[in-house]
């Protein structure tokens, strides 16, 4: 009877982990036909750069690991073992480097707001770079260990996966100390710019998506066990990419006020740190 029982219980969980990548597929497209117009006016019809690029690949990446290589396999009969173990490969190394393109944009915010001081670059390529290779070193022994078998029952649709190494507990660590570090590191000049009677809307669009992101990853790892954290996992890499481009879809809409004193490329940013002297005020080129 453990055999039957184990069998209901993989079934149930399955089930559960369609209905929350269901769930992150929808939010993805919901997501996008709502900023739609903000990105054809603040990122495709304004001159390309490098952190336009970086935007376009982070922002429709999760189109394909979470819905073009994730439909197939959940909706196929006939699907071998091999062809789940190549798609759920494909799958993983993509979102990896979604949640790489995704801290890189956060990241460069961070060193933004710090007025690109030298050490602090420092302190978060380091940061970024042990995070990455730590997520590459896990990522790469999970898939390795990543076993499917022959559908149990003819009825049975998409990949029936048997067993993974539990290994893959270890990013979603070094994904909240990585964002435990930046959501602090976006706090604290934050309240000494707000101290300093600083720009009000600007602190705004800078960090509102910025630290909500930060706090939602925090909050989710630190309070889900490790079964729910893999069903949920599509739905993070989909909300990380979502608010990680309205941190820039939003920093873009206020440069483009007439009065702004703002460009973007990789990006200058002037921000006003004395607003009691509006006419001779003293300006600190931010890059992003």
């Amino acid at each position: 009877m453990a055999a039957p029982a184990q069998f209901i219980n993989y079934v149930a969980a399955e089930q559960l982990a369609r209905s929350f990548d269901v769930a992150a597929a929808m939010l993805l497209v919901y997501d996008c036909s709502l900023t739609l117009g903000m990105e054809i006016e603040f990122v495709w019809s304004s001159p390309w750069g490098f952190m336009t690029g970086l935007y376009i690949v982070q922002r429709y990446l999760p189109f394909c690991d979470a819905i073009f290589l994730w439909l197939p396999p959940q909706l196929a009969v006939n699907i071998d073992p091999g062809g789940c173990h190549i798609v759920d490969t494909i799958r993983g190394w993509l979102m990896i480097f979604g949640w790489i393109l995704s801290e890189s944009i956060l990241t460069l915010r961070v060193w933004a707001v710090w007025k690109r001081d030298r050490h602090m670059g420092v302190f978060l390529i380091s940061l970024i770079t042990l995070a990455t290779v730590a997520e590459i070193y896990v990522t790469g022994i999970f898939l390795r260990d990543l076993q499917f078998s022959i559908k149990p029952y003819p009825e049975f649709v998409g990949c029936f996966f048997t067993s993974a190494n539990h290994i893959v507990y270890v990013n979603w660590v070094v994904f909240m100390i990585y964002e435990a570090v930046i959501l602090v590191l976006m706090i604290i000049p934050g309240i000494a710019s707000y101290r300093r009677g600083g720009n009000a809307d600007l602190h705004h669009v800078i960090y509102s998506e910025a630290k909500a992101l930060s706090i939602v990853n925090v909050v989710v790892v630190c309070t889900l066990s490790r079964d729910y954290l893999a069903v949920i996992s599509n739905v993070e890499r989909v909300l990380h990419a979502l608010l990680t481009s309205r941190v820039v879809l939003h920093i873009r809409q206020y440069i483009k006020r007439p009065q702004s004193s703002c460009t973007d490329g990789l990006t200058d940013l002037h921000v006003d740190l004395d607003a009691s002297q509006p006419k001779n005020r003293l300006q600190k080129r931010w890059r992003l």
